[in-house]
């Protein structure tokens, strides 16, 4: 079972109206967009993982769940969170580099949103994915994951998701394997644990 997918979709299909005012997009592309989004960036996040890329470092350090407790504040402007924690653009950029791109296009295609919002919509989804995962490994014995053990939870997830969603199955394959050039350049997320998912603090 697809645990943090299907509590993600759940959790985001309550914010659909507000996430779709937020990109400025049709509700009902935004929702299909949502539903094709959350397993890419899961698959993403899990060759990450796989490649000891330093997100858990960035989940222990960042992204607590604080931000799925204040999730319409987040989606409206006004939580209270540090920076590094919403900073959606910098995790893309470490977790996708240069392919950014091409799976706003994938995801356009798919949905029938325009790969300008679902640049949007990745970027403001990126945040909340990884609190999801923080907050899921927070859980009190017996309701979480350890993240000793991310690289194998979230390979769960692709695979499941390519079970239940057959039509994902070339994007979750195209996007889980390996990382474009990130802007910037350098040998990957590990290179610099101080900058990691984030900008360094002002």
């Amino acid at each position: 079972m697809a645990e943090l997918m299907d509590t993600l979709n759940e959790l985001l299909e309550q914010q659909t109206g507000q996430i779709s005012t937020r990109i400025g997009a049709d509700e009902t592309k935004t929702r299909s967009a949502l539903h094709a989004a959350v397993p890419a960036l899961l698959a993403a996040f899990s060759q990450e993982a796989e490649r000891g890329g330093g997100i858990r470092q960035a989940i222990e350090r960042d992204h607590d769940g604080s931000i799925i407790d204040q999730l319409s504040g987040y989606l409206g402007g006004g939580a209270n969170l540090s920076p590094r924690t919403t900073n959606g653009a910098g995790i893309l950029d470490h977790v996708l580099g240069d392919r950014q791109s091409d799976m706003q296009q994938a995801l356009s295609a798919k949905s029938g949103l325009d790969a300008g919002s679902i640049g949007s919509l990745l970027a403001l989804l990126a945040p909340i994915v990884m609190g999801m995962i923080g907050k899921k490994s927070n859980a009190s014995p017996g309701g979480g994951f350890s993240l000793d053990d991310l690289g194998s939870i979230l390979g769960r997830e692709k695979a499941d998701a390519k079970s239940s969603n057959p039509d994902m199955s070339d994007i979750l394959d195209r996007f889980g394997e390996g990382k474009g050039g990130a802007s910037g350049g350098g040998g990957g997320l590990m290179d610099s644990i101080g900058d990691l998912f984030g900008k360094k603090d002002r």
